[in-house]
């Protein structure tokens, strides 16, 4: 079997950051940038930290198992993935802060209670990622969702099936330390320092690069088939069809 085109990818200032062995590269668009990772043209295994398959009411139980999973030292790092008519409600660009008025409301009708502003900030690159995948639908077989905290507690474990939750905050000294530690130990920091070099971290943050190579982590994972789902199969589908569900 041909070796598969494993990518992690996270969103950031700039657009999207993506991470391979080859190296790490940026771009506005995320179509645009699986086009320039050849993602169609080979076999491939896409993981994208970003919320796909948007439940119509309610929360996804995904996120409250990754929640559970990540317990009390980094559980809050799962946002609550806002509803399908939340993530769509028409909503004033010029006015942001009244479109995440209305779009909580939205939820909340939804019976998924209110939008934080996290979340909300997530809401165009949702779109982004939705729309893609109903443009494309060979692309559903090829992108997974996954997150970078469950990726690195189960790098940090280096055990199967076990999870050993990162101990400090991405955004800390340490917590940035123990996590770029675990990338260059695996991957190598040549293509960390190159895109130092021509990025400034206002528009690709050093954590935004290290959650890309978590998400790299979890799609060799997903490759081998040595990957756990959340939650187990068969992972319940969105009113479009996409599974709601994180991998690691």
């Amino acid at each position: 079997m041909a070796e598969l085109n494993c990518i992690g990818i996270d969103g950031c200032r700039a657009g999207w950051v993506a991470a391979t062995r080859d190296g790490v590269t940026v771009h506005e668009a995320l179509g645009a940038l699986l086009e320039q990772l050849d993602v169609l043209s080979q076999p491939s295994v896409v993981a994208i930290d970003m919320p796909i398959g948007l439940a119509a009411t309610g929360q996804r139980a995904c996120d409250a198992e990754a929640r559970r999973r990540l317990g009390t030292a980094r559980g809050n790092s799962v946002f609550w993935t806002a509803t399908r008519g939340a993530v769509y409600v028409p909503g004033d660009d010029r006015d942001p802060r009244s479109a995440h008025t209305e779009a909580s409301r939205a939820n909340i009708a939804n019976a998924a209670g209110g939008v934080s502003a996290q979340a909300f900030n997530l809401f165009p690159k949702i779109r982004e990622v939705d729309a893609l995948l109903a443009t494309s639908p060979a692309l559903q077989g090829v992108i997974f969702e996954v997150h970078p905290e469950l990726a690195f507690a189960a790098w940090n474990a280096e055990a199967p099936h076990t999870l050993r939750p990162m101990p400090h905050p991405k955004k800390s000294g340490l917590g940035a330390y123990d996590r770029l530690r675990l990338v260059f130990d695996r991957y190598g920091r040549d293509a960390f320092e190159q895109t130092r070099q021509h990025h400034a971290t206002t528009r690709v943050a050093d954590d935004d690069i290290a959650d890309a190579y978590a998400a790299l982590y979890s799609a060799e994972r997903i490759a081998r088939g040595a990957h756990v789902t959340l939650p187990h199969h068969p992972a319940p589908r969105d009113e479009t069809g996409l599974p709601m569900r994180i991998c690691f």
